[in-house]
């Protein structure tokens, strides 16, 4: 016991010091800025064309991203060329990381780019293609790009890095801000982040620490009581981190300025779904005609300038973050959407078949991107979430906004991925319900139904199973609605499953399923609606829907069967454009020749 006591006081009696580090913290022991002509010199550099590597600046210079900097190494396209920069041999020390930073437009990158090599013992070993990094990417730019390299394998060995060109007139490159770092808790270690990304910080205070008070300047939170908190920086700058620390009689403070330093990074231009719009299978956005609609900019990176433009709308641009536009006659139309900031500018394009204004479409809550991801839910013995099940769950719902205008729902395509069925005279119905106060599906509007053996499924083309209502079925502008499919058969051999679209926890949920109620071990035909949150996800179910306007709009007039084709182009839904069909749904324009065209669904 005098040995408890002892060690209890000894702890009490410890002085109470406040201190913390981060996992993002490190300390650069290699700096090349290619910021005067001896810098340069230290590495060396082979040209065989008319361009040769040299010190200059590209706009926007690298002095956007570090306020230190003078020039950049720049390499101009020309033809013929096989150029390579190498630096001097450095030895890699354990936990480090190569950064640098290059400036380029990737639409020519395609006739030209740089490998980057590391170097040992005259082995090269490829790290980086700009080319295959471009494409995997999506980058269009032009814009200052961060690249980094993980170097653990290299720790303890002398690495030359070599940037090799190799191309015929290709881009124009600057590269600057080239530095190795190695991870570091000491008090000369900073943070390096780019606009965006978050800091771990960690609580290595002493002492009986029983309170904690941090302090963010730039951050989000900019406060914190937590030990260890995760905070994010959105906005380029230098900032301060400040920790109190208490016993429950003292404190002490730790203050370190210039610990985060936030890089400028050049946004990512992308076109958010405005109110009154809807997703489609088909298109990639589905609108009213004659009704305003806003668009919302959601691209990342802070722009600080829009240029929107648009067709077949009251205005053709914009250089508000967020436009109003109303679309006036029904047709296919493209959009394009181009952000700036100090750092570079990016692009968001859209075709002409990628906004349909009025009309008839599907309509369902998969964006462009996942549509290639449809997957089903198989719960092992218990059967298939949206289908076939043993686990008393008897009818599916797919939960749709409300629309701005007056709409009809002339039928529900549901895009099944199994479809066995043995029960093959079992009435599969379809109802369009309204929500209720309680946000759950509550008033039918219409049924219809079909049956099992008739469900339509093909592995290799689009085949959708058509749920058609007697009369087109009225949606009242601003009325919230569903499409609740089920029960299906579990009758031994039916194996019945809906196609969907599982996100991560707390993402955008648009399932429902209702659990019947059991007494017994029988179920009975009360029971209870759930949204699907514990498994975020969204059913391929698509509501045919028009929207009802004031006008009779006309479509764009479709071609004569004896009208001679000119070439087929297949477009995905976000827009992009390709000889051969993409993974997923696609559109294939076939174009003719007096200058129509038709647009029709496939999948690949």
């Amino acid at each position: 016991m005098l040995f408890a006591a002892i060690a209890v006081i000894s702890a009490w009696g410890q002085g109470l010091t406040a201190s913390f580090a981060a996992d993002e913290a490190s300390v650069p022991y290699y700096l090349m800025g290619w910021d005067s002509p001896d810098e340069f010199d230290t590495w060396t550099y082979e040209s065989t064309s008319s361009s040769t590597w040299k010190l200059g600046n590209r706009t926007p210079s690298f002095g956007t991203i570090d306020l230190t900097n003078v020039a950049s190494l720049i390499l101009d396209y020309a033809s013929g060329q096989n150029e390579v920069a190498t630096s001097p041999a450095i030895e890699i020390r354990p936990n480090s990381t190569l950064e640098f930073y290059c400036y380029a437009s990737g639409i020519y990158l395609v006739y030209g780019a740089w490998k980057l090599y590391a170097i040992v013992d005259d082995t090269p070993t490829l790290l980086i293609d700009q080319f295959q990094w471009a494409q995997a990417a999506g980058y269009d730019g032009p814009s200052w790009e961060r690249f980094t390299v993980n170097l653990a394998e290299y720790a303890g060995k002398e690495v030359k890095f070599s940037f090799v060109y190799q191309g015929d007139y290709g881009e124009d490159e600057a590269i600057d801000g080239f530095r190795i770092l190695q991870a570091n808790d000491g008090d000369e270690a900073i943070i390096n982040i780019n606009e965006g990304e978050s800091v771990h910080f960690r609580d290595t205070s002493t002492g009986n620490v029983t309170s904690w008070n941090w302090t963010f300047e730039g951050g989000e939170p900019a406060t914190s009581m937590e030990q260890n908190p995760v905070v994010t920086y959105n906005h380029a700058g230098s900032y301060a981190v400040t920790l109190t620390v208490g016993d429950g009689t003292t404190t002490d403070t730790k203050s370190r300025t210039a610990y985060v330093i936030v890089h400028a990074e050049a946004p990512v231009a992308h076109v958010g779904l405005p109110d009154g719009a809807y997703l489609s299978p088909w298109v990639m956005m589905f609108v009213p005609t004659e009704v305003p609609l806003t668009f919302k900019d959601a691209s990342t990176g802070n722009p600080t300038s829009w240029m929107w433009t648009f067709e077949g709308t009251d205005i053709t641009t914009s250089d508000l973050q967020n436009p109003t536009v109303t679309y006036l006659q029904e047709g296919t139309y493209g959009l394009k959407l181009e952000v700036a900031n100090e750092v570079g500018s990016s692009v968001d394009e859209y075709v002409n078949t990628a906004i349909q204004a009025g009309g008839e479409q599907e309509i369902w809550n998969i964006a462009p991107e996942e549509n290639s991801d449809l997957t089903m839910m198989e719960m092992g013995w218990y059967g298939n979430y949206a289908g076939t099940n043993w686990l008393g769950i008897g009818e599916f719902a797919e939960h749709f906004d409300a629309p701005v205008t007056d709409a009809q729902i002339s039928q529900v395509n549901v895009y099944f991925g199994k479809t066995t069925a043995t029960s093959t005279d079992a009435d599969i119905e379809m109802k369009i319900m309204t929500a209720g106060d309680d946000g759950m599906p509550d008033q039918v509007l219409a049924t219809t139904s079909v049956k099992a053996g008739d469900l339509a499924f093909d592995p290799t083309t689009v085949n959708a199973t058509e749920f058609v209502f007697d009369e087109p079925v009225d949606i009242p502008a601003g009325t919230e609605f569903f499409a609740v499919v089920g029960p299906f058969p579990n009758n031994g051999g039916d194996d019945i499953a809906i196609l969907l679209c599982r996100r991560d926890l707390g993402e955008k949920c648009t399932g429902y399923h209702f659990v019947y109620d059991e007494e017994n071990y029988e179920y009975l035909e009360t029971g209870t609606w759930y949204k699907n949150t514990d498994d975020p996800l969204s059913l391929a179910v698509a509501p045919v829907l028009s929207f009802v306007t004031s006008s009779d709009n006309t479509s764009i007039s479709q071609p004569e069967a004896d009208k001679q084709v000119l070439s087929h182009t297949y477009y995905n839904l976000a827009g992009m454009s390709s000889s051969k069909p993409f993974d997923g749904m696609n559109i294939v324009v076939t174009h003719y020749s007096d200058g129509t065209f038709t647009a029709t669904k496939v999948m690949k």
